[in-house]
């Protein structure tokens, strides 16, 4: 084989990364739990900034997020999320008890790419989060195990 032949050899794919913003802990450890089980690896956020602050640092391939936290609510921590230089190529699930049509819309003006309203799903939620993976074309997306 020469050099400029591609190595037929398979390289590691690394595991998808998700962000899980939510300041309700037994939520929050349901949505990481279901992820991981997806094989996602899952690092999570109690609130909005710490989001902000996760998501600069370790930049996830998606962000599962709660509309309404302390210290930063999730719609303004998507904003901040969006800003940042990549922030545009990662995936947004907002995950809220707030279904009113005007609540979606904002979340969707905010730049989330799906809302998924509580209780939810837990076979939906994870669905969801690949699909947006997927629209945003985020490299190694693919259907979960």
């Amino acid at each position: 084989m020469s050099p400029d032949e591609p190595s037929a050899v398979p390289t590691e794919a690394r595991l998808m990364r998700a962000l899980v913003a939510e300041d309700d802990p037994g939520v929050r450890r349901l949505i990481a739990a279901l992820l991981e089980l997806d094989g996602w690896d899952v690092r999570t956020a109690v609130d909005g900034q710490e989001a902000v602050d996760m998501a600069r640092d370790w930049h996830p391939d998606a962000i599962v997020i709660d509309m309404t936290m302390p210290n930063k609510d999730g719609l303004a921590a998507m904003r901040e999320i969006r800003a940042e230089p990549g922030g545009e190529d990662c995936a947004v699930v907002v995950v809220s008890a707030r279904t009113g049509a005007s609540d979606v819309a904002r979340a969707i003006d905010a730049g989330c790419d799906d809302y998924v309203a509580k209780p939810f799903d837990p076979m939906d939620l994870s669905a969801r989060a690949r699909a947006a993976t997927l629209w945003r074309g985020v490299e190694g997306a693919q259907g979960g195990v």
